[in-house]
């Protein structure tokens, strides 16, 4: 699962570790410490993980571009896109949401990737887990996530 999480942004650009970004994780998840990658973390009792990482928006580029830029990088690590679709948080942040799978150790495996960008920050908001865990309802409680996500 480290590895499905560090992918995205570990080349593209320099972490910050900004923690004034958060998302309300479903109750039957537990947060997890945040790490030097992440802003914040948290996972279920099945492995499914939620996490979210804050980077300078530099190179200046719009939600386009940045979301172009880690699907590209996530294709060209076997990643296969699975569907991509607009999100609007509960915030008013507009961003792309995409959703991938990759066979990892034998077992399929879902990740999702959500893309949110200001004039200044690319908000990423990550989920990802073995498909079996990864039901109607946790994909329902993953989604309402992605949507709390708001800038404190």
């Amino acid at each position: 699962m480290k590895n499905i999480l560090g992918l995205t942004f570990a080349a593209l650009v320099t972490l910050t570790g900004c923690k004034d970004i958060a998302v309300q994780a479903p109750d039957d998840f537990a947060e997890l410490e945040s790490g030097e990658h992440h802003a914040y973390r948290a996972t279920n009792a099945s492995g499914v993980v939620l996490a979210v990482r804050d980077e300078p928006n530099e190179p200046k580029g719009s939600l386009e571009f940045w979301a172009k830029a880690l699907d590209n990088k996530l294709q060209r690590g076997g990643y296969k896109r699975v569907a991509a679709e607009r999100i609007t948080t509960d915030a008013g942040l507009s961003g792309k949401k995409l959703r991938y799978e990759i066979d990892r150790n034998g077992r399929p495996t879902a990740y999702w990737l959500g893309v949110f960008v200001t004039e200044s920050r690319v908000i990423v908001v990550e989920a990802g887990g073995d498909t079996a865990f990864f039901d109607a309802e946790t994909e329902k409680r993953v989604n309402e996530a992605f949507r709390s996500l708001h800038e404190s």
